[in-house]
Order: C-alpha cells, then sequence, then structure tokens
C-alpha cells in the first residue's frame, strides 16, 4: 500500500470568504456561504462576478492566504 497515491486533499483549516462583486467593481454581498452567494447573484441584476479567499484565522484576527480566485467562469459552467 506505500505506493498509493491520494489525489484527494486534506480538509484545509482556511476560511472561505465568497464575494459577489457589481458592475462598478464594488462588493455588493460577502459572506461564508456559497450556496448565499450563488443566491445572490441569481437574484442581481448588476452582480457580474464571484470572488473567494482564503483566510487564516484564529479567535481575534484573520490573515488572507494568497489572492481571491474569479470563479466566475466556473460558477456559469456548472449552472448550464
Amino acid at each position: 500500500m506505500s505506493n498509493v497515491i491520494a489525489f484527494h486533499p486534506r480538509k484545509s483549516d482556511l476560511v472561505l470568504l465568497y464575494e459577489v462583486v457589481g458592475e462598478d467593481g464594488k462588493a455588493e454581498w460577502g459572506g461564508n456561504s456559497e450556496a448565499d452567494a450563488l443566491a445572490w447573484v441569481a437574484s442581481s441584476p448588476t452582480a457580474t462576478r464571484i470572488l473567494v479567499s482564503g483566510w487564516e484565522s484564529d479567535e481575534e484576527d484573520a490573515h488572507l492566504v494568497g489572492q481571491p480566485l474569479d470563479i466566475t467562469a466556473i460558477v456559469r459552467e456548472a449552472s448550464r
């Protein structure tokens, strides 16, 4: 069994933040629920992008890890 390779990543401790961005480039909605982000996009006439970012967090502070990812194209393809 030492030659078995796992392809599924281990569960990360990062907190995911979703942001829905409008036509003007400003955040219209933000939160940690992907379902709420998708619902906002579906109901907003001005939402143009969905971003997701990972945060390391302890009880007092949160720190962004890397850069936010634009997942708009993935969401659109998955909703077809």
